[in-house]
């Protein structure tokens, strides 16, 4: 068996031509060598491509075309693992976890059950987040996840399993979360998204998500602002943003047409 140095050594012997033809041999034979020479030529715009993909991968796990929700927990591993590999150093990885939660909880809602060890699964990426933002140094990602993370653990029907109090628990371990506030939520079911105005929110490509929660109309500031403590509410005719400006706290919505 032949080490890495020696393979280098060995390459160093081929000509251009010849490095060519064996790299174009290898990706058609190997996928995920396919995928890391995609990632390493487009870089970051191959990664998104990527990531639309398994954000529909997952998506078909709980809602198929056809038939019965599948439910895999080992196709959901995989397709997570896959991608925090790809997106190394970067946020995407991330942001596939929130979103496979966020599909779990809108399932739950919908159903009021699920399979014992996908509700297991669901319930070790929310932790697995929590964790992973407790460990950044500044609070970039925090700020990016925290609504998300809240109206996960706020969706109603949740129940089962247990899994409402596990995540209940796991996001009040996530640091910078101010406990009172917390509890006044709870109590006042604030950040419950209703599941089709979820299911509508999810539909939407993650980059134009972003664009509608970083430009609100704020009356009090009189411009356009980011809208935090996100909640997502149901209308007859699309889906209505409500929170409160990041710059001064004043309540703001902005209402998204079907």
């Amino acid at each position: 068996m032949l080490t890495s140095a020696k393979i280098k050594s060995k390459l160093e012997e081929y000509s251009k031509d010849e490095l060519i033809e064996l790299l174009y041999e290898t990706v058609n034979a190997i996928k995920d060598a396919q995928t890391y020479v995609l990632v390493k030529l487009e870089g970051e715009p191959a990664i998104l491509e990527i990531l639309d993909k398994s954000k529909k991968q997952i998506y078909k796990e709980f809602y198929p075309t056809r038939g019965l929700p599948k439910l895999r927990v080992v196709k959901v591993e995989e397709i997570l693992l896959e991608m925090k590999k790809i997106g190394n150093g970067t946020i995407w990885p991330i942001e596939l976890l929130v979103y496979f939660c966020e599909v779990a909880a809108q399932f739950i809602s919908k159903e009021g059950d699920i399979f014992e060890d996908m509700g297991d699964c669901f319930t070790d990426t929310y932790e697995e987040v929590v964790q992973m933002l407790n460990k950044e140094k500044t609070a970039e990602l925090y700020e990016r996840y925290n609504d998300r993370l809240k109206v996960i653990a706020n969706t109603s029907g949740c129940e089962c399993w247990g899994i409402h109090d596990v995540l209940s628990c796991s996001y009040s371990d996530l640091i910078g979360v101010d406990h009172d506030e917390q509890n006044d939520d709870a109590d006042n079911s604030h950040g419950v998204i209703s599941y089709a105005a979820m299911s509508m929110w999810l539909k939407i490509p993650e980059d134009v998500r972003q664009k509608y929660i970083r430009n609100v109309w704020c009356g009090k500031c009189v411009s356009t602002t980011t809208i935090q403590d996100l909640s997502v509410q149901w209308d007859m005719h699309g889906i209505i943003l409500q929170g409160d400006c990041s710059n001064c706290g004043h309540q703001v919505a902005r209402f998204i047409e079907r």
